[in-house]
């Protein structure tokens, strides 16, 4: 199994893809010139959004008593909002959900950026409150505590 750790950068440039670091470097050199090679065009995870996501979890907290814990909240919204499988259960014979992952290795910023998308309007609907004004309440506690870890 392929992971982000075996993952090397690239930058797109008018020329094409050129390495961003040493490792993709070195990895372009054991690459024979006029070889063919399979690329998987990903873009990495933004941390600073993942970040954003919590922030968001901490605003909705804050301001509602549905869940325990930003654990808990995870979950909910990764039902809300459709990333789940559904599996059937082998002893029972009774579907059941099985949340997906958002860890950085399971899915692109691409992909992440559309699912949080979905996850502050389903928050924001049950809040009561727009999409723009939660984003802003967000933004603000996201650079708080950018500031207290600094």
């Amino acid at each position: 199994m392929t992971t982000d750790l075996d993952g090397r950068l690239f930058i797109r440039r008018p020329q094409g893809f050129v390495p961003a670091d040493i490792h993709a470097e070195e990895a372009m050199q054991k690459v024979a010139v006029g070889s063919t090679v399979m690329l998987t065009v990903r873009r990495p995870r933004n941390p600073a959004h993942h970040r954003k996501l919590f922030a968001l979890f901490a605003v909705v907290l804050e301001q509602s008593d549905r869940w325990a814990d930003s654990t808990v909240l995870l979950e909910d919204l990764k039902l809300a909002t459709g990333l789940f499988e559904t599996r059937v259960s082998a002893l029972t014979g009774m579907p059941y959900p099985v949340p997906a992952s958002i860890s950085f290795a399971a899915m692109s910023q691409d992909r992440f950026a559309a699912w949080y998308e979905k996850a502050i309007r389903v928050l924001s609907d049950h809040l009561g409150t727009d999409v723009e004004t939660l984003s802003r309440e967000v933004d603000q506690a996201d650079a708080a505590s950018t500031r207290r870890a600094a």
